[in-house]
């Protein structure tokens, strides 16, 4: 496996496990979510998912704030904002201030997709569905972006870049179309997974 694929693989694994996490709200032991997906099949291999953003802008972010994103998905409170997202949105010039370019960002998400039409609709509804999540979670996501940092080093980024992509990601893999899904076991599980353990 490549460089590139492996940092497509741990964001997509990251993206999964924080959302779950951002739903349960908790690390407990009784939370089938607090453990993360149960088996180590790299999402990519059960839903070739389109990227929407560029791969190299996304593997650039990860050097960046990797190891950071990895501390701060064992904490619990009020949900981080995660800095790959926003240094991936801030490269690509779709974040600003606090607040996302939904038009800009939807066109961004549609163009990476147009070749692909069993994907159009899906991504086209996500989009609309990721960005009236965020709107339900405003306050969380503005008390997210008030935090102090709890280590050394540690960047706050606002929650909303990762909000949006966490999203789209979760919603992209649970809605796989069935010409893409790769029905295997530990596929089945990791689709189970994602159906308790919701972002949305």
């Amino acid at each position: 496996m490549g460089q590139r694929q492996r940092v497509v693989v741990q964001l997509a694994l990251c993206f999964l496990t924080f959302g779950a996490l951002l739903q349960a709200g908790v690390l407990a032991g009784d939370n089938p979510c607090a453990a993360g997906p149960p088996v180590d099949t790299n999402p990519a291999e059960c839903c070739p998912t389109p990227m929407l953003v560029d791969g190299t802008i996304m593997m650039d972010c990860y050097k960046k704030y990797g190891e950071q994103t990895k501390k701060q998905l064992q904490m619990d409170g009020i949900p981080r904002g995660c800095c790959i997202a926003e240094c991936a949105m801030n490269a690509t010039n779709m974040y600003a201030d606090g607040m996302l370019k939904r038009d800009d960002l939807s066109k961004m998400f549609m163009d990476a997709v147009k070749d692909k039409p069993e994907w159009m609709s899906l991504v086209r509804d996500a989009t609309n569905a990721c960005f009236e999540l965020a709107e339900k979670k405003m306050d969380e996501i503005e008390a997210g972006a008030k935090l102090e940092p709890s280590f050394e080093g540690e960047k706050i980024c606002h929650p909303i870049s990762g909000t949006i992509l966490r999203c789209m990601g979760m919603m992209m893999f649970a809605q796989c179309p069935a010409s893409v899904f790769n029905v295997n076991e530990n596929c089945n599980k990791l689709r189970e997974y994602g159906s308790i353990c919701p972002m949305i």
